[in-house]
């Protein structure tokens, strides 16, 4: 029976279609039946393969929301301009007339034809003192709720119970760590940290004088080592070799080498 009932009030989708031409202008829709709710879904209107070269204007007429009849044009349509036209599901409630206000057709209109059959009333009161849709609060009483909380009251003593536990064991294990924290801090009194003489020993490089330059230098120049032979790299290289900035000190220092090449000649 509930098998039926879901069938009949589940939408049903047909077919629809109709021509209009010159000896039949007009198709009425109607919804005769009141206990059904229907729906047209119009896709397509098109003209036949003998309509005349004419214009061909389809005007529908309807309810609107205020339930007065009203009359709009629908397509108009012409065999060497526009033979077709989609209307990709334009929906309307029966009733509705179709009238082929111009042109002698034929033009054929198709869509959907939806038909929802409503609920009676005795079937409304069997579903609704069916006990399937009883709430299930009613039928099952208070009594899960009731033996959940019981058991979170119990899962709660014994989470406090644990903590209590826990607590002590803490409260044990503090005590037992005051003791050598206390001797560490003497020990750390005690023992100097050896990072001391590492950063007081640590720390930048003094920088050479000119005349401990000039003196490698001389060894260099003596041991055959290449220096730079252009004043510019030469003023790279005592710059990244012995930190001198000083433009004028590097001038001297490249006269000093001129006059080491001049000697070793």
């Amino acid at each position: 029976m509930e098998d039926d009932i879901s069938v009949l009030s589940r939408p049903q989708m047909y077919l629809f279609g109709c021509t209009l031409k010159s000896d039949k202008r007009e198709f009425r829709v109607d919804a005769d039946d009141d206990d059904a709710e229907q729906q047209l879904s119009l896709k397509a209107v098109c003209l036949g393969a003998e309509a005349e070269d004419k214009f061909h204007m389809v005007e529908i007429e309807g309810l609107t929301y205020d339930g007065k009849s009203t009359k709009v044009p629908l397509v108009v349509l012409k065999p060497s301009v526009l033979p077709s036209m989609s209307l990709g599901g334009f929906e309307i409630t029966p009733p509705v007339t179709f009238r082929l206000q111009s042109g002698s057709g034929p033009v054929h209109i198709s869509g959907q034809h939806f038909i929802s059959v409503k609920d009676s009333e005795d079937e409304e009161e069997e579903n609704n003192s069916s006990p399937v849709k009883r709430p299930a609060g009613l039928i099952s009483g208070k009594k899960p709720p009731l033996k959940k909380l019981k058991m979170e009251s119990d899962d709660d003593e014994d989470d406090s119970d644990e903590d209590e536990d826990d607590d002590d064991e803490d409260d044990d294990s503090d005590e037992n760590d005051v003791k050598p924290q206390k001797n560490a801090g003497k020990e750390q009194k005690k023992k100097p940290s050896p990072g001391g003489r590492d950063k007081a020993q640590a720390g930048p490089a003094k920088p050479l004088s000119p005349s401990e330059i000039r003196s490698k230098l001389s060894t260099a120049a003596k041991e055959g080592k290449p220096l730079p032979k252009t004043e510019q790299k030469f003023e790279n290289y005592v710059r990244s070799s012995f930190r001198i900035t000083d433009k004028k000190v590097a001038k001297d220092l490249w006269d000093f080498v001129q006059t080491l090449k001049i000697e070793k000649k």
